[in-house]
């Protein structure tokens, strides 16, 4: 199982790294653009949305790599036990977030799709990003559960 996670949220964290050179290129060659001659025209969309996909990508890595923010002032005055039930329980609580969030997403996926939403500019189609969010959440809900199992099973060993 730990190899899987890590593969995956590895191959997450180069596709973001690759969609973060993207954005930041788009966004130069605009710029470049805007003072010689004219904008790229939907540039925004398209940066928008890159950067969408790219907050989800990062996502589930930043969480197995605990680069997040962590407010714990309540959990470090505890020990042993109670400690270890309030993470468990945490851990569920954000496993079950991103689930139900992702199959949310996933209704709202089809619905752009019957719809054919797309955006102003470049009539983009809404719906892939979305799929992004979803496989994104479903892979971080993974990760909460393999978190429970991997490290608080092994701060019960300790």
């Amino acid at each position: 199982m730990r190899r899987f996670v890590l593969l995956i949220t590895g191959c997450m964290s180069w596709c973001a790294g690759i969609v973060l050179i993207f954005m930041a290129a788009l966004t130069f060659a605009d710029i470049v653009m805007r003072y010689f001659w004219t904008p790229i025209p939907g540039v925004y969309e398209v940066v928008a949305y890159l950067g969408l996909a790219l907050a989800g990508l990062v996502l589930p890595r930043s969480s197995l790599m605990k680069a997040h923010v962590a407010v714990d002032f309540v959990t470090e005055k505890l020990s042993g036990k109670p400690k270890l039930i309030v993470l468990i329980i945490t851990k569920v609580l954000v496993a079950l977030f991103f689930v139900i969030t992702a199959w949310y997403f996933v209704g709202m996926a089809q619905s752009f799709i019957a719809t054919k939403s797309v955006t102003m500019t470049l009539k983009l189609p809404f719906y892939p990003v979305v799929l992004v969010m979803v496989f994104s959440f479903f892979v971080q809900g993974i990760v909460s559960i393999y978190q429970i199992f991997e490290e608080e099973g092994g701060a019960r060993n300790e």
